[in-house]
C-alpha cells in the first residue's frame, strides 16, 4: 500500500516500468486472476504457433520435394511436423502442463525424424519452446527437452547416410542455444523482480519512517504544549481567589499554548490530508529556528526561572532541518524541566557555535525540591528516544544524564551536510 500523498507506481507507472498498470502487458495486470493471465499468456503464444507451423508444414514439403529421404512425407508426417507448434500455447498453463506439452513436442520431433522424413524445419517450433519453457523458469524442463531435441538430431545424423552432417550440427547448435536464451531470459525475469523486490522494500521503509516522523512531531508538541497547560491551569486554581489578574494571565496563557498547539497539529496532520503530493522525506520545519525565544518566554511563564545565552547567528545561520531538530530538542528539555523539577527550577540554555558543530545545552538545578528523579531512557523514555533519533539522523550526538541535583542535555550536531 502507498503511504499518504504517494501514487501507487506498480498500478500506474510510466509505459514499460515494472510490468503493471494499463500500459503493461495484459498478462501482468493487477486486475486478472492467474488463471486469467495464463489464458492471456497462451492466447498470445497462439499467432507464434502458427507462424511456426506454417514455417514447419512448408519447409518439410519443399525439403521433402528436393531431398530423397528414406521415407516420403505422407499423412502421419504432417500430423508430426503440427504437434510441436500445437504444444507451444500449452506450455502457459502452469508446469504440469508445460512439462507435458514440452515433453510431447520433443518425443513427436525425434519420432519424425527417427521415421526418416525429410530433415526440414521440424525443429525450429521445439526450440522456441525450450526458449520459452527456460525464460518461464522451468530450468530443468528446459534442458530436458533440449537434450531430448539434440539426442533425436544426433540419431537421425547417425542412422541416414543421406541426411547431411551440416542439419545435424545446425540443428544441435540450435537447441543449445535456445537453452542459453532461456536461461538469459530466465535471469532478466529474476533480476526484474528482485528489484522490484527491493522498490516495494524502500517504499514500505520509507512508509515507516513517515509514520516515525509524523509520531515524533505529534509527541513533540502536544507533550510541550499539555504540559504548559497543566502547568498553567495548576497556577490559575492556586491563584483564583486571591490575585484574580494572575489567574486571568494564566488563562490568557493556556489559550495560546493551545492555539499554538492546534496550528502545529494541523501543519502535522496536513501530510495525511494531502493528495495527489508525493510524502516528504525530510523532516518537516514546523519550528523555524526563531521559536525559540517563544519556548524561552514560555517556560518562564509557567515559573520556571531560564538564564539563556542564545547566539543570534548562530540560530539565523541554521537550515531548515537544523533548525527544526535543535528547536524540538529544547521543547523537550523545557517540558522534561517543568514535569520532572516543577515550580521554582532554574534551567539554564545555551546555544553556540564551535568548531563547525552547533551546541545545544540545556541545564536544570533540580527544582524547589533540590532533587529530581533521573528521566530513564527505556521503554518510558520515549521523549529522550526520539531526541537521539532526530539528532543521529542528521549526524549529530545526544548526551542526557543526571548533573549535580539536576538534569542536562546537551546536543551536538554538525553545521554541514550529514
Amino acid at each position: 500500500m502507498p503511504y499518504p500523498g504517494q501514487h501507487d507506481v506498480r498500478a500506474w507507472g510510466p509505459p514499460g516500468m515494472h510490468g503493471g498498470g494499463p500500459w503493461g502487458p495484459p498478462w501482468m495486470r493487477g486486475d486478472l486472476d492467474p488463471e486469467q493471465r495464463r489464458r492471456m499468456r497462451a492466447a498470445m503464444l497462439t499467432v507464434p504457433a502458427t507462424v511456426l507451423a506454417v514455417i514447419a508444414l512448408g519447409g518439410s514439403a519443399v525439403a521433402d520435394h528436393f531431398s530423397n529421404p528414406p521415407r516420403p512425407l505422407d499423412t502421419l508426417g504432417y500430423l508430426l511436423l503440427l504437434v510441436a507448434p500445437a504444444c507451444l500455447p500449452a506450455t502457459a498453463f502452469g508446469r504440469r502442463a508445460g512439462a507435458v506439452a514440452g515433453i510431447v513436442a520433443a518425443l513427436a520431433v525425434g519420432t519424425y525424424l527417427l521415421l526418416g522424413y525429410a530433415f526440414g524445419p521440424v525443429v525450429l517450433p521445439l526450440v522456441v519452446i525450450v526458449v520459452v519453457l527456460g525464460a518461464g523458469r522451468r530450468r530443468a524442463l528446459s534442458w530436458t527437452v533440449a537434450g531430448l531435441g539434440m539426442a533425436a538430431v544426433v540419431a537421425r545424423g547417425f542412422t541416414d547416410a543421406s541426411a547431411r552432417p551440416t542439419a545435424a550440427v545446425v540443428w544441435t547448435t540450435a537447441l543449445l542455444v535456445g537453452g542459453l536464451l532461456g536461461e538469459g531470459a530466465r535471469g532478466r525475469s529474476e533480476r526484474m523482480r528482485a528489484v522490484q523486490s527491493a522498490r516495494v522494500s524502500r517504499e514500505e521503509a520509507a512508509a515507516t519512517a513517515e509514520r516515525l516522523r509524523i509520531a515524533r512531531e505529534l509527541h513533540d508538541v502536544l507533550a510541550h504544549s499539555l504540559s504548559a497547560i497543566s502547568v498553567q491551569a495548576g497556577v490559575g486554581l492556586h491563584l483564583m481567589d486571591r490575585e484574580p489578574e494572575r489567574a486571568r494571565d494564566a488563562l490568557r496563557n493556556i489559550r495560546t499554548t493551545s492555539v499554538d498547539a492546534l496550528d502545529e497539529v494541523r501543519e502535522v496532520l496536513g501530510i495525511l490530508r494531502a493528495e495527489g503530493e508525493p510524502a516528504p522525506r525530510e523532516p518537516a520545519a514546523t519550528a523555524p529556528a526563531d521559536a525559540v525565544p517563544a519556548l524561552l518566554d514560555a517556560a518562564r511563564a509557567a515559573g520556571i526561572t531560564v538564564d539563556d545565552e542564545l547566539d543570534a547567528a548562530v540560530l539565523a545561520g541554521l537550515d531548515a532541518d537544523r533548525a527544526t531538530v535543535l528547536v524540538r530538542v529544547l521543547q523537550e528539555a523545557l517540558t522534561n524541566v517543568r514535569r520532572h523539577a516543577g515550580d521554582g527550577a532554574r534551567v539554564a540554555a545555551s546555544v553556540r557555535s564551535e568548531s563547525g558543530v552547533v551546541r545545544l545545552e540545556v541545564a536544570d538545578d533540580g527544582g524547589a525540591q533540590g532533587g529530581r528523579e533521573p528521566q530513564r531512557d527505556g521503554a518510558a523514555g520515549f521523549g529522550l528516544r526520539g531526541m537521539r533519533e532526530r539528532v543521529e539522523a542528521l549526524g549529530g550526538t545526544v548526551e542526557a544524564g543526571p548533573r549535580g541535583t539536576g538534569w542536562a542535555v546537551v546536543v551536538e550536531l554538525p553545521r554541514g551536510a550529514a
